[in-house]
């Protein structure tokens, strides 16, 4: 297998075993450093989109753009789940498109009760691939506001 990622392409090969694309999230300690690195490109890609989607805009340094935003439309006033849902995907997707364009996301699944929208807090799951690839990967995670 083998994608371009900006202008280098990417191997996962035998040859390339040894090489780490990045740190995972969450930060933890790892067995061949200080953090755990991820050694495939669909390990670094699932940590990549959860950072994003993860992080509220304005929160990183020197880049006050990077983020969903996912956070506040929690607290936007909603007339219908369909809507709702609506608009959380078109958030992420834009998102993604922007700032990860070598992931394609294939299915954005919300699943929010009546409980969690009094508590501001969604379950999502997220399908995607990476590249060419057709393999499926899978991202959950909560968002809370």
């Amino acid at each position: 297998m083998a994608y371009v990622i900006g202008k280098k392409i990417v191997k996962d090969t035998a040859n390339f075993d040894n090489y780490a694309y990045g740190i995972t999230l969450p930060v933890r300690l790892g067995e061949t450093g200080y953090f755990e690195q991820a050694f495939q490109s669909f390990e670094q890609a699932k940590s990549n989109l959860r950072n994003l989607l993860l992080t509220k805009r304005g929160e990183r340094i020197m880049q006050p753009d990077f983020g969903t935003g996912l956070e506040e439309l929690l607290f936007e006033p909603m007339t219908s789940n369909d809507e709702f849902e609506e608009r959380l995907q078109d958030t992420i997707t834009d998102s993604v498109n922007f700032w990860l364009p070598y992931i394609n996301i294939d299915e954005i699944e919300v699943e929010m009760t009546d409980e969690m929208k009094d508590a501001h807090l969604a379950k999502m799951k997220i399908l995607f691939t990476v590249g060419n690839e057709i393999t499926q990967q899978v991202v959950t995670f909560t968002i809370r506001g």
